[in-house]
């Protein structure tokens, strides 16, 4: 965990240079991204996400919604898995995730790169080993909430280009986050000899406009 922890911040810093450089290169060029793109029907998706860990399954996948000044604020709808030798013991994730995204700036040729993407989820998960209402066998106060819904706050940043489309141009970026939980933070504060590297955790995905 603190191995994946520190190459995600040294990505950061690599990413960094090549960002001012990029920018020292292009000042005027803004990037398109899907700035003002034309809109789809109100009730269909914007984009498609798949997404790795993250706390809301080992593979989730789902749709996802952008709005806001520029299209910078999104929601999403995801379903994940975890696997447990077995159908049975699988558990199934429900997740929807509401985020803001920085305006894209350029990398290095066509790449572009979001530096802020930031947000929170809330998560209900169905498996034999969460609860869904408070059960009895804990004293009162135990936990805040079922043990079957979290609250998963999340920061990260993404990398994106613009490919041609049939109809228009389709927008693809891959993105990393790291993030956390309400009970892992919980834990830190009433646990001292828990370190912040502990109660993260790192997550990689792609989504694709529509």
């Amino acid at each position: 965990m603190r191995a994946l922890f520190f190459t995600f911040c040294l990505f950061f810093c690599l990413t960094g240079s090549f960002t001012s450089q990029a920018q020292e290169a292009v000042p005027d060029q803004v990037a398109s991204d899907k700035v003002d793109r034309p809109k789809n029907k109100w009730y269909a998706p914007d984009y498609v996400v798949a997404q790795h860990a993250g706390l809301i399954g080992i593979l989730a996948a789902g749709i996802g919604y952008d709005f806001g000044k520029h299209d910078r604020t999104n929601a999403e709808l995801m379903y994940g898995f975890t696997p447990n030798y077995g159908f049975k013991n699988t558990t199934h994730t429900f997740t929807t995730r509401v985020y803001y995204q920085s305006h894209p700036k350029p990398l290095f040729k066509d790449v572009k790169i979001s530096w802020i993407k930031a947000g929170a989820g809330i998560s209900m998960t169905i498996g034999e080993q969460f609860e869904t209402f408070f059960p009895k066998k804990y004293p009162d106060g135990y936990y805040i909430w079922p043990t079957a819904t979290r609250i998963l706050p999340f920061v990260g940043s993404s990398l994106g280009r613009e490919f041609k489309g049939r109809n228009r141009p389709v927008y693809g970026e891959f993105y990393g986050e790291i993030g956390s939980s309400e009970v892992m933070i919980i834990d830190k504060y009433r646990n001292k000899g828990i370190s912040i590297p502990d109660i993260l955790n790192l997550a990689i995905g792609v989504r694709v406009s529509l």
